[in-house]
């Protein structure tokens, strides 16, 4: 009854006008200074929504979305309240029967922009960058979403002393797992020497505090959830035959219907002594290969900082030439370096291209779009000799002791055709003694058919990012990421819209990607309405 009630009182206050915003898919080099904002004064009302399905852990259900917005001058305010329901008919309890869940109904609280003297968000924030991007570059705190709700925020000041201005973000305010934080300056401001008075220089420092805390572990086991099978008490979490009865408690861990023999099995050692006498002429079972599952008693941190600048060069009302560079080092890893970097914005394009210096185990833009996916992934492994299996995460850090010095470029173009194309693309190219993990590319392309009649967009987006080769023959892989959105018009004030999205990991350590396992899938399809 609560969950009505609360769906009651926020909606009603906020019925009357409204849009739907939409999340944009971001590549590298999407990201632009947000350019100054003009508040309409007064209140503005708003409300949008959505009708249809959507597949949560691999589990379809019916969604009933309803997002109002309500905009007072520079302040914003964003809610997301969603009904997830079964094949049942039943509301999915998870959405509801803790009060995070209705903290996490809140898609947003707003003042302001990133470029203004105050100004903070809390909530879902679909696009990150920190600095030119060596450290967190366009990471969203929403990869997951809806399965996962993060409601993190960023906090401001932008003050008149020589530019000096400082940041800080969390993806989860709750949790604080992963954190940023910028202190940026513009030292010759006040000397009006062209050209260098608009000089900014920035420190910036992302860390992640416990790659592992992707998965839960709520008995505090130290075995993540996600394979402990008994998640809910401290003291089990194997089950080899998967009888129900965890290898702890079981005198038959193998689930063969021989005993086993108390020098294999702690447990009837325990709770039956000398019974190897007693069973004289009984054959105990010796071969027992039970399952072995990796647990995490500390925490896994990883912490990246750097210093960038950026120095206008031209600035027109039709071109602008802006020249850049950064520093970053992970740090126990290595050190990368962008210089030089050049931005321009000119007739229908939008353009970057930088040189990029890169020494052992570093990996620029650590902290991605993908990153929540790929901060830590479940591999199992099933020995072929016994049998048994081996559960145990693997994070991103991981791949940084591989990773070979190495240079090349980076480039990034985007252009606006007719108002009816908008192609995006960016490649990295890192040449090195073996060019491991040197090689990323994105891409997107928006169309807009006008000459189609109800069909307002369709959009496709794919990256291979931080691999040795950009594999075209298995587009599937674990350094793919794929999305699709689909717009139809149906009327004034309602769009039908599907959108899907698919990652991979790659479980079983067997170099392919198959089974339902191994993608995980986000779809959603339905009517979002505007009034």
């Amino acid at each position: 009854m609560k969950k009505y009630l609360f769906l009651v009182l926020i909606i009603l206050p906020v019925f009357l006008l409204g849009q739907v915003s939409s999340e944009e898919t971001n590549i590298p080099g999407d990201s632009m200074p947000e350019e100054e904002s003009e508040y309409p004064e007064g209140t503005q009302w708003g409300m949008g929504g959505a009708v249809g399905t959507v597949t949560i852990d691999n589990r379809t259900y019916s969604q009933i979305r309803l997002q109002p917005e309500l905009q007072i001058g520079k302040f914003g305010i964003g809610l997301d309240i969603d009904l997830i329901i079964d094949a049942e008919g039943n509301v999915r309890k998870e959405d509801w029967d803790e009060l995070q869940d209705y903290v996490n109904k809140f898609l947003y609280i707003r003042f302001a922009q990133r470029n203004d003297p105050f100004y903070f968000k809390i909530g879902s924030i679909p696009s990150y960058t920190l600095g030119n991007g060596l450290i967190f570059n366009n990471y969203s705190n929403m990869i997951l979403y809806p399965s996962v709700k993060n409601v993190g925020g960023y906090i401001g000041v932008n003050t008149n002393i020589s530019g000096l201005g400082f940041e800080a973000y969390s993806h989860n305010i709750r949790k604080n797992e992963i954190l940023a934080g910028r202190v940026h300056i513009q030292p010759l401001a006040a000397t009006n020497i062209p050209l260098l008075e608009k000089l900014r220089l920035g420190v910036n420092a992302g860390i992640d505090r416990d790659q592992n805390a992707k998965y839960e572990d709520k008995d505090g086991d130290h075995i993540p959830d996600i394979y402990d099978k008994f998640p809910k008490d401290k003291m089990r979490y194997l089950d080899t035959d998967n009888d129900g009865i965890a290898d702890e408690d079981d005198i038959d861990i193998d689930g063969d219907g021989i005993l086993d023999h108390p020098d294999y099995n702690p447990y009837i050692a325990q709770n039956f002594p000398g019974i190897e006498d007693i069973a004289q002429g009984y054959n105990l079972d010796i071969v027992i290969f039970p399952d072995t599952a990796a647990a995490y008693n500390k925490k896994d941190e990883i912490l990246i900082y750097s210093a960038d600048y950026q120095l206008p060069l031209i600035e027109t009302d039709h071109f602008n030439l802006v020249n850049y560079g950064e520093l970053a080092k992970i740090d126990g890893y290595g050190t990368g370096m962008i210089f030089p970097g050049f931005s321009s914005k000119f007739f229908i394009f939008d353009a970057k291209v930088e040189f990029r210096n890169f020494g052992d185990q570093f990996i620029p833009g650590y902290f991605d779009k993908q990153y929540d996916q790929q901060r830590a992934e479940v591999k199992h492994i099933v020995l072929e000799e016994s049998g048994s299996q081996y559960w145990f995460l693997t994070t991103k850090e991981s791949n940084l002791e591989n990773v070979e010095a190495s240079l090349g470029w980076f480039g990034y173009l985007r252009a606006n055709l007719f108002d009816f194309i908008y192609p995006k693309i960016a490649y990295q190219d890192m040449y090195g003694k073996n060019n491991f993990l040197g090689k990323s590319l994105w891409g997107s392309i928006t169309i807009n058919p006008y000459m189609i009649p109800k069909l307002k967009e369709a959009t496709i987006y794919y990256s291979q990012t931080n691999t040795n080769y950009i594999n075209f023959r298995y587009l599937r892989n674990e350094n793919a990421y794929i999305s699709g959105r689909l717009v139809y018009s149906l009327s004034d004030n309602a769009n039908l819209i599907g959108k899907y999205s698919e990652f991979y990991t790659d479980i079983n350590c067997d170099g392919k990607i198959k089974g339902n396992d191994e993608v995980i899938e986000s779809f959603t399809f339905g009517v979002e309405f505007q009034f």
